[in-house]
């Protein structure tokens, strides 16, 4: 017996004498379709018309590769914010990205003296790329984030997880504003990255460095299971690691994280405030038996706000400001050194010109560019 599709509403509000309604259809689960519906009000006179206006120039940025990618039905980009805007007279700008080109493209045409909102139909990579391509003078830009990625993780921690209630918060201006906290991390060769959600070595990095692989491209978000499988049976999970006061030993798993989730269900970082320019370090100690490192990663499906997760063998604590991480492995060891930055991929060891180990990243908080960020947070 095929399952039944399941049909949402959510409304926009009456504009220009007609009441928009955003359909979406799911089955298992599943977004199915994206429909904008709209029925003229017979009292056009009595109907409670609602006025637009939005301070700065809007961009939809639909990222057409992330999650499951876009067909003629789901493209919410088009048959639900293009159609609204188009038939609002909201001038706007539909741009679709298909690959990081075109992301920095954008990011460095933007005019510094002119405000924008920038609307990312993406995952959270599509973001960090726009971020670390803009000019650090820009100060004039504001972005909403609509999960349409794999983990959106950004997202989900700013309790933004259905595009068509979004969608519908951002037209009757109920989201609030605050200040977009980022990071700098600047590395032994002087590149640097700004980041927002997590810079990970060990467990989560090796994952979504297997994961770049062909033979789980093929495999949609199962690969992340079966490659799970691999570093836990293949991978020697023993990174030594090093923050001055804070923490010196070996780890299976070591996250520096901004944000309560990774996914819409997965909270890791329970203590974590994603609009507070506050990183916590979580990290497993390699001496923990596998049954037990696996039940510790687990738990973040079970943890809520605040959730204590100390124990042995865990590290979790909030991070200064500043401070430095230091990794002393073997060299001829290159998956220990390989780094996760906001689902940017890198290997410290090309990052560091001299080989000298320990290999070190400084870490900062960082105020350019000065960008807003849209939540739904109470």
């Amino acid at each position: 017996m095929s399952n039944q599709p399941n049909i949402s509403r959510v409304e926009l509000g009456i504009h220009y004498g007609t009441s928009f309604t955003i359909i979406t259809e799911h089955c298992d689960k599943t977004v199915k379709s994206y429909k904008l519906e709209g029925k003229k009000v017979e009292n056009e006179r009595t109907a409670p018309n609602q006025k637009l206006g939005f301070s700065g120039e809007l961009l939809v940025v639909d990222s057409v590769f992330s999650g499951s990618g876009r067909d003629q039905d789901h493209d919410f980009a088009s048959n639900v914010v293009a159609q609204f805007f188009d038939q609002t007279d909201i001038s706007y700008r539909l741009i679709k990205t298909a690959s990081k080109s075109s992301v920095v493209e954008l990011a460095t045409s933007l005019e510094q003296a002119k405000d924008y909102i920038v609307l990312f139909l993406s995952g959270d990579t599509s973001i960090s790329e726009f971020i670390n391509s803009l000019p650090a003078a820009h100060a004039n830009i504001s972005i909403l984030p609509f999960p349409m990625g794999t983990g959106n993780a950004w997202a989900s921690s700013l309790n933004l997880s259905d595009p068509a209630t979004i969608f519908s918060q951002f037209i009757r201006q109920e989201l609030s504003y605050h200040d977009f906290p980022l990071y700098r991390a600047t590395f032994d060769n002087g590149q640097s990255i700004k980041f927002f959600i997590i810079l990970s070595l060990g467990f989560h990095a090796n994952l979504l460095h297997l994961c770049e692989e062909e033979v789980y491209q093929q495999m949609g978000v199962e690969r992340f299971r079966i490659a799970s499988q691999r570093i836990l049976e293949d991978y020697e999970l023993q990174c030594h690691i090093s923050i001055s006061e804070t923490l010196h030993g070996s780890y299976s798993y070591f996250a520096l994280i901004n944000t309560t989730h990774l996914e819409p269900t997965y909270l890791p970082s329970p203590d974590s405030d994603p609009l507070k320019s506050q990183l916590h370090v979580l990290a497993y100690e390699s001496s923990l038996e596998k049954s037990d490192f696996q039940k510790k990663l687990m738990k973040g499906y079970q943890n809520s706000r605040h959730s204590d997760i100390s124990g042995i063998g865990t590290v979790y604590t909030p991070l200064p400001s500043s401070f430095v991480v230091k990794v002393s492995d073997d060299p001829s060891q290159k998956q220990k050194f390989e780094i996760c930055c906001d689902g940017q991929l890198l290997n410290l060891l090309e990052l560091n010109e001299t080989h000298n180990i320990p290999s070190s990243i400084q870490i900062e908080t960082c105020t350019e560019p000065s960008l807003k960020i849209l939540h739904s947070l109470k």
